[in-house]
Parts: C-alpha cells; structure tokens; sequence
C-alpha cells in the first residue's frame, strides 16, 4: 500500500474519530443539561428517563405500561418525570388543572383528529348525530346482533373460547350494525380472523413511535423508512394466521354509499344507520365536508371496535373472576322485567356500578392522557411546567390513587360505588379518564354505552360467565390497554 493511500486512511479515521468524539461531547452536554439545568430537573424520577425517551419507549415496547404507571409513582410522588419534557401526574388536583379548569393545546391523539380546531368544529358538527336520544333507535337492530350473537354461543356448549376475541367479535359485529347496516361475518365464521391479535399489535409499534415524533413522520414518508424504523425499534411483527383486515370492506362500502348519497339525484336508500344520519347532517349542514363525513364514518370502527373490545373484555373478565360479584349481577337482571332493554337499565344499579368498576380498574388507555403546558407556563403542586411541556394523567395511576377511590382502589369492589357518600361519588366520578379528559372526552361516548350495556345484560342474563384470568406477568399494554389472554365459557344460565 502507497504513502498516499495510507496517509488518505489515517485521514479519515482521524476525522471519524473527531465526530464521534464530537458527538459523544455533544450528547454528555445534553444529558447534563436535562439532568442538571432544565426547567424539570427538580421533578423526581427515574434518572436515565429525564435523558431521553428511550427509556420509556423500552417500557412501551415490551408492554410494561401499567406496571410503570403504578410503580413510578409509588416510588417517586404525585409528580414524575417519565421523559426531558414530559410529566405524569396523580392527584385530583391536577387533574383538575390539566383536563377541566384551563383550555390550552392538545398533543398528538392517537384515536381521533390531530388537528385542535378541526376536532371542536367536527365535536360541534356531529353532537346531534351522537346524543343518546338518537342513537337509542338503535336498540332494536342490536337486539338483532345479539340474538345471533347468544345462538351462536349455545352453539359453542361451554367450550374455552378466547374472551377477547369474541368480544372484538360482538363489537364489530354491533358497529357493522348500527353505522352500515351489515355484517362483517365474522359471527358467521366463528373468528375475527386475527384482526383484534393484529391490531394490538399495531399499538405496540405506535406507542413506541408516538415518543419519537421525527421517527412518526419518516414512517409515513416511505415504507422503506417505516420496515427499518420498526426494525430499529424491534416493534414488527407477523400477521396472525388467517389474518382477515375487515377495514377494506369498511372503507369500501362507506366510499359506495357516499358516492351514490351524494349525487346531484341521490338514489333511493330507504336505510335509517348512523351513516345515514351522517349523509344527512352533510346535506343541512355544508360545512360538515364530504371530507368530515367520510372520516367520521371509518372513526366509528377505527376508535371503536378496539376500545369497546377493551371496556368488554374487562367487563366480563371481572365479574366472571369474582364469584360474588357474577351471582348478583346475573341474579340483579334475572329477577328485573326486560332487563335488557335499555330504558330499563337504570334498575340495575349493581351490574352499572360493576361495569363502572372494571373500566376504572382496567382504563383503556395506559399510558398517559397528554396535553401541552399554555403559552405563559403553568404551576400544578408547587411545580412550575415551562410552556409546551408535555403534562397528563395515567387512567392506570389514577384510577388506584387511594386518595381518591380509598384504600381498597387497586381491588375490583362494585360496592364503591353504591356507598351513598354524594360527595366521594361526584370525586371519584370527576376523576375518572374511562371515557378521556375534559374537551377531549370520547364524542361516541353515548353510542358505546349502549353497545357496551346492553351486550354485558344480555350476556349475563342468558350465561353464567366462567372466567380464566393469565397471569399478571403475562400481561401487555401499551397506549391503548386489553386483558389478553383471559379464557371463557359461556354456559346456559341456570
């Protein structure tokens, strides 16, 4: 080898070694900034969390969710640091601050619209469509759903079955219901063809990238940059076997309806489904856009079918596995006339008081709920939270706060909320993130509780529910949260 060429090599290598010497001194002085001198350093937790979110993001990865958000503020407060400019909070007092007293910006929602302005303006637009004095006409054609839903479960005689799946099963089939007036067939086929298992997984990749804002964008650039990226985080996976996505037919029958609902002469459709009440809300109301609609529609089954899946698996999970808690919910509509019926359902204090119950023990969503500090900065508990901080609650954390629920809140007990204490009722009800915070609570809120009541009353009044639970360890959540893994039989009530 020449002089020349040996000369050239030494050259880079030494050039090499500058950057990364560089580099090293670059990333020191930033650590030593978070650690030291940022406007959070004073806020307590885990140390390496205030250098990066890396640290979070294996946490999210692996589905240690709810294991952090209890341990972290077991360990260091109302008040953690999870990230350099992200804090969790525990306290009704700051939940207070953060989702009800004070209007300032939202950051990324992963289940709606990201836009602040456009989600008022839709919020406002769609109120009428989703009040429960519209969506109630729907009862007749659930009824229908779970009819079919009931027989088909005779049919299974008591086998094991895989709670989460059939209950994603009664939701889609419900959704399919009540917005296009179909079926996906997956009551039909006895599966969801892995679509539930598929999009759990998805979370998983999205909470890890919702952490890395930069990583999100690139993701949807170009499929290259999302295989490596997912790779680089080690969040792929492979499709479950006979995977089945029913969002194509979704999207399909939703385009077709609208491009003939939408005409000059519209066709002649005589069907009365939420997307018709859409159609209609797009006619009286222009700036409800063609754009809006369609959107709207796919929301129904894109933030529906897998939190409602969640909320029911937990549900049923939960009063299944307490054996006092199953004889009288079951006894409490066995014994009421047309228990079933949703005008009849506020007879059943203790089944709502259960379904309250294992929604605030099992939230939906894990991580935290997050906003960002206004413009001029915020004081919560004696901290001071620059602008644009990121600052939230966890449901988890904040949903077993003792303060709050008292001493038994990490315990499944029905019974707290039909204690007559007014004023513990209003606190804990205050505080409660099951339906998401303040402006940005869960605008179907109405249609799910009719979904979500009358599919656990028609289950529990036609079963006994026997519930195996897996174990804690085995356990994964992510952003959005589910009890995988718990097995059930559904034997003829007796």
């Amino acid at each position: 080898m020449s002089l020349s060429v040996w000369a050239v090599a030494v050259s880079l290598l030494w050039a090499t070694a500058h950057c990364l010497v560089g580099l090293a001194l670059c990333a020191s002085a930033i650590a030593m900034y978070r650690l030291w001198l940022h406007p959070l350093a004073r806020v307590p937790g885990p140390r390496i969390a205030a250098v990066s979110n890396l640290w979070y993001a294996l946490q999210a990865r692996n589905g240690k969710v709810v294991e952090l958000a209890t341990t972290l503020h077991h360990k260091y407060g109302d008040a953690v640091r999870i990230g350099p400019n992200e804090v969790w909070f525990n306290s009704s007092e700051a939940h207070d601050q953060i989702y009800s007293m004070l209007r300032f910006s939202d950051t990324l929602d992963l289940l709606s619209e990201r836009d602040t302005k456009r989600y008022r303006l839709q919020r406002r637009l769609i109120g009428q469509v989703y009040r429960a004095s519209n969506v109630t006409k729907f009862e007749a054609v659930l009824d229908g759903v779970l009819d079919r839903i009931v027989e088909a479960l005779n049919t299974q005689r008591g086998a094991v079955l895989d709670l989460d799946e059939w209950m994603h099963i009664v939701v889609v089939e419900c959704l399919g219901a009540c917005v296009l007036s179909w079926s996906p067939g997956m009551l039909k086929d006895g599966t969801d063809c892995g679509s539930l298992a598929h999009s759990y997984q998805g979370w998983r990749r999205k909470s890890v990238f919702g952490l890395f804002p930069l990583a999100a964008k690139l993701a949807l650039l170009h499929p290259i940059f999302d295989r490596l990226l997912g790779r680089l985080f080690g969040v792929t996976w492979e499709k479950p076997a006979g995977f089945k996505n029913f969002f194509p037919e979704v999207n399909k029958r939703i385009s077709r309806r609208l491009k003939t609902a939408l005409r000059p002469v519209p066709a002649t459709d005589n069907r009365e489904d939420l997307l018709a009440d859409l159609i209609q809300l797009h006619r009286d109301k222009p700036e409800f856009s063609k754009q809006y609609l369609k959107k709207m529609a796919i929301t129904n089954f894109g933030a529906g079918h897998e939190t409602m899946a969640s909320t029911l698996t937990s549900i049923l999970a939960m009063i299944g596995s307490h054996a006092d808690a199953h004889e009288r919910a079951t006894s409490e509509i066995r014994e009421t006339a047309d228990a079933t019926r949703y005008v009849n359902c506020s007879q059943l204090q203790y089944t709502r008081a259960a379904i309250k119950e294992a929604m605030r023990l099992h939230p939906v969503i894990a991580m935290s709920l997050s906003r960002r500090a206004p413009a001029g900065g915020l004081g919560i508990r004696g901290l001071w939270l620059p602008p644009d901080t990121t600052i939230g609650c966890c449901p988890v954390a904040l949903h077993r706060n003792e303060q709050i629920f008292g001493p038994d809140a990490g315990s499944f007990c029905p019974n707290r909320w039909l204690s007559g204490d007014t004023e513990r009722q209003r606190a804990m009800d205050r505080c409660s993130l099951s339906w998401g915070g303040g402006s940005r609570s869960c605008p179907g809120r109405q249609l799910a509780e009719l979904i979500v009541l009358k599919a656990v009353t028609r289950l529990l009044d036609c079963f006994d529910v026997r519930v195996e639970m897996p174990s804690t360890s085995a356990r994964r959540a992510y952003f959005l949260s589910m009890l995988t893994g718990v097995k059930v039989r559904f034997l003829p009530a007796g």
